[in-house]
């Protein structure tokens, strides 16, 4: 959470990379695998082009680029230290952690939404994938036109929602199976 809030907080630039350099420190730490450095080397990309295109639009060339980039590496440097360890933590060792601070309840609903965050997303790539191969017109090159976002909004958003639903159905069986809700307590499994 630190480096979240110093992330946001700070603007120099070598504040910035001393954050990154925590950031990297932290990813070696929880095991990252490569995987995941791409992908968020993605986000990152796409993120800085928006960024950059909306400020360059606001404030031109000259002025635009440097505050459009600082935005999106604080914006980046934001999320990092939680996705590295959303995704370096098994979900026991995560809701344990929680539940120092938070009541056992409240620990078990978010530990189960940051772990049901990566699956939803799945399911949400697996959707956009078949519905392109089936012909629909959502592919980043369609959606510029207007009359192509109906499609996004039939073929992804709808079937997405539905699923999300249906997941979290599925969630709300399984705690109740091993009668979650039962007793004020929680019991959990001791760990290492």
């Amino acid at each position: 959470m630190v480096l979240s809030i110093l992330a946001l907080s700070v603007r120099a630039p070598v504040a910035l990379i001393a954050l990154t350099a925590a950031n990297a420190v932290l990813a070696l730490c929880f095991r990252t695998d490569a995987r995941l450095v791409r992908h968020a080397l993605r986000v990152l990309a796409w993120q800085t082009a928006v960024i950059g295109g909306l400020y360059c639009l606001r404030f031109g060339v000259a002025q635009g680029v440097w505050p459009a980039l600082r935005t999106s590496w604080q914006l980046f440097l934001a999320f990092a230290p939680g996705m590295i360890v959303v995704h370096g933590t098994s979900q026991a060792d995560l809701e344990r952690a929680m539940a120092r601070v938070l009541p056992d309840r409240t620990a078990f609903v978010l530990t189960v939404c940051l772990k049901f965050v990566p699956m939803l997303l799945a399911e949400i790539r697996t959707i956009y994938e078949a519905q392109v191969m089936r012909g629909a017109r959502i592919l980043p090159r369609d959606l510029v036109w207007p009359r192509n976002w109906p499609d996004l909004i039939h073929c992804v958003v709808v079937p997405a929602v539905v699923r999300g639903l249906a997941l979290a159905e599925h969630i709300a069986v399984a705690a109740r199976a091993r009668d979650f809700g039962c007793y004020p307590h929680r019991t959990r499994w001791p760990g290492n």
